[in-house]
């Protein structure tokens, strides 16, 4: 009879941890649920959403980083909002003030600046377009080069192998971006002569552009890819951003280094076709 009661004791105590285990996973995969449903919302997680079950630990770690977070967006905010003001002042606003109650010429001269600032602005708000046909990219650099020349009078040495480098790209993309990576070369390196390589390595098209100027700083090299960061007032800093997002919509990568010998490059990786 006391082991019949024995066992009928123990089945009931492992019934009741089992039902408990149970309930705790509820319990504790309703947290969960909830949690998620906050920040998917957006929302800061309420404190009796995540006292349960170990829970707490949770949302202090979140609500932590959270907090770090708030303030890492409202300073970039800051920063972008402050970095479009000052380029609409230098751009837009400077331009037309000097213009106004001057002579015509003067007058179409800032009117012409003021409009071209403008549509810089909108420019950089474009999504780039998809890669539509293969294409050899030798061309495509001569003629990104050739442009560049032509608007800044800054000096292009080119260097391509003797066979086509074929890549899948949208040309017309692809030639904006390269164009942004050269004007950049040219603003940072003083107007130095520019080095642009074409090379194939390891099934990757690689374009470099160098420039001989001071070289990326420590904060430009970990800040470049931000967007609206820049050292120069009279610039947006969507340059550098909006290149890469061009070369990552064509499935290719961008590096930027302080090459042996000075100066500053970035290196634009796409896969060969």
């Amino acid at each position: 009879m006391t082991i019949f009661w024995t066992i009928g004791v123990c089945a009931a105590v492992l019934l009741g941890w089992l039902l408990g285990v149970r309930s705790g996973r509820r319990r504790v995969g309703d947290v969960l649920r909830t949690l998620a449903a906050d920040l998917r919302a957006g929302r800061r997680p309420e404190a009796e959403n995540a006292s349960a079950d170990g829970m707490k630990a949770v949302r202090e770690a979140l609500d932590d980083r959270w907090a770090t977070k708030n303030e890492e967006r409202e300073k970039a905010l800051r920063e972008a909002l402050g970095r479009i003001a000052a380029f609409l002042r230098v751009g837009v606003r400077e331009p037309l003030a000097k213009a106004l109650g001057r002579d015509a010429a003067t007058l179409r001269e800032g009117s012409a600046a003021a409009v071209g600032a403008i549509e810089d602005l909108e420019f950089f708000l474009r999504e780039p377009l998809t890669p539509d046909e293969t294409h050899n990219l030798l061309p495509v650099v001569q003629q990104a080069t050739r442009e560049f020349t032509a608007d800044w009078e800054i000096a292009v040495r080119l260097r391509a192998p003797d066979q086509p480098v074929r890549v899948h790209i949208h040309r017309e993309s692809f030639l904006d971006a390269l164009y942004l990576l050269l004007h950049n070369a040219g603003r940072f390196g003083g107007g130095k002569t520019i080095d642009v390589t074409v090379s194939d390595r390891d099934g990757q098209a690689v374009v470099a552009v160098r420039d001989y100027g001071p070289g990326f700083t420590p904060e430009a090299l970990e800040r470049a890819h931000d967007l609206f960061y820049t050292t120069t007032e009279s610039a947006l800093g969507l340059g550098i951003p909006f290149a890469r997002k061009v070369v990552e919509s064509l499935g290719g990568t961008m590096e930027l280094r302080n090459p042996e010998g000075g100066g500053a490059e970035v290196a634009v990786s796409l896969p060969r076709d």
